[in-house]
């Protein structure tokens, strides 16, 4: 359908620009006004529309899907649900003004999962299993599920914070302790000498402290020009391959970064296949859920020989990327047809490794942190104490 663009102002007053894919611009037009709103311009745009920049946040779909599995279960519309849930304050200002977009365009005949895809906010896997949901006549369950898939999603991943938020925090005080002393309390030592010193890591703390003091508005905008350009870069795919690398060089983290691809698949294709989306499309799916490029790598692979009529258990073992333990079980799961059950045990199998990956990293990193801080506070401890003897030995003569 075609996309137009509008200027409206709604029945609060305030002035509304959006976009809007239906029919005709009538449609458009007798939609708005049903809502009260007041068209002041509108016309047909060929621009592609894209998503929210860096996504909508895992807190929103969570809350999202929960409450609109809580409503249509309860036998509310679809449209008055969503309608209810955009005007809900937890929610972003971006996540409500999809939901508003998105009942536009049920209003003007679309499906919950086509209004999803005009948004271009959604993932694929939320899109696809509201569609099979909506095709098999049974959305409800299809949206408890969603909801329970997110929660899980949700509490792994916060669950992997919360257990590195101690370590991040001791290092970042190290650091600023550190700081301190060579920037602030090792330049006033100094100059009581009235020299500097020959010790090149002396020298190199007091060259760095004098570029901060002259230059520090530059070392400030590099600094946020840096961090802002990683957090971006960081976020598209490209970004996420080489996280993926330096992760990889870690063993500990390499394990816990594999283990975690293993669960989001197994999860993500058991509940695609339960809710009744083709293999094919389910294992594409499931790997790009993954967030690991040699799965997704693996994927078409997997798809061609699944396509050539061999079972997910042998396509999964010819890539050597599934473990030899999740390929059997899911063989028995193809056996017993309870593959959907079997794939979630295993999922849940490897959220506890995560788990215990995590907690294993964490007891490595502070003893490691606690060794490094102390070391090279006892190197520059040391350093100045023999500068400062240097020094005295040399007014002294």
């Amino acid at each position: 359908m075609p996309l137009y663009s509008y200027k409206a102002v709604g029945p609060d007053g305030k002035k509304v620009k959006s976009t809007m894919e239906a029919p005709s611009p009538n449609t458009v037009i007798n939609t708005l006004n049903g809502k009260g709103y007041i068209i002041l311009d509108i016309k047909e745009t060929r621009k592609t529309k894209f998503g929210p920049l860096f996504g909508i946040r895992l807190q929103d779909v969570v809350t999202f899907s929960r409450q609109l599995s809580v409503m249509v279960s309860s036998g509310i519309r679809i449209r008055n649900a969503l309608e209810i849930l955009s005007k809900q304050e937890v929610f972003s200002s971006s996540f409500r003004k999809i939901l508003t977009n998105m009942v536009f365009s049920l209003e003007s005949g679309s499906s919950l999962a086509e209004a999803m895809k005009s948004e271009k906010a959604f993932d694929e896997i939320f899109v696809n299993l509201v569609e099979a949901g909506e095709k098999g006549g049974v959305l409800d369950k299809a949206l408890e599920k969603i909801a329970i898939f997110y929660e899980d999603m949700k509490r792994l991943r916060d669950e992997v914070r919360s257990a590195m938020a101690y370590p991040i925090f001791v290092l970042v005080f190290a650091v600023l302790i550190i700081f301190v002393i060579s920037f602030f309390v090792l330049p006033r030592l100094i100059s009581v000498f009235g020299s500097i010193p020959s010790n090149p890591l002396i020298r190199f703390l007091l060259n760095a402290n004098r570029v901060l003091s002259e230059k520090w508005p530059l070392v400030l905008a590099i600094v946020i020009a840096l961090f802002v350009g990683g957090f971006v870069f960081f976020r598209t795919r490209l970004g996420m391959r080489v996280k993926s690398v330096i992760g990889g060089l870690i063993p500990v983290v390499r394990k816990i970064r594999l283990n975690m691809a293993i669960e989001r698949f197994t999860k993500t294709l058991g509940i695609l296949l339960e809710s009744g989306v083709s293999v094919t499309d389910a294992i594409e799916l499931s790997a790009r859920s993954s967030e690991n490029h040699s799965l997704e790598s693996a994927a078409p692979r997997m798809i061609e020989m699944v396509k050539k009529g061999l079972t997910l258990k042998e396509a999964m073992i010819s890539t050597n990327m599934i473990p030899t333990m999740v390929a059997e079980m899911v063989g028995t799961g193809e056996e017993t047809g309870k593959l959907p059950e079997v794939l979630q045990k295993v999922s849940e199998f490897y959220d506890q490794e995560v788990r215990k990956n995590v907690k294993q990293l964490v007891s490595l990193i502070e003893p490691m942190m606690i060794v490094f801080v102390g070391g090279f506070i006892a190197l520059l401890a040391l350093t100045m104490y023999q500068t400062i003897f240097t020094m005295q030995q040399s007014i002294g003569g």
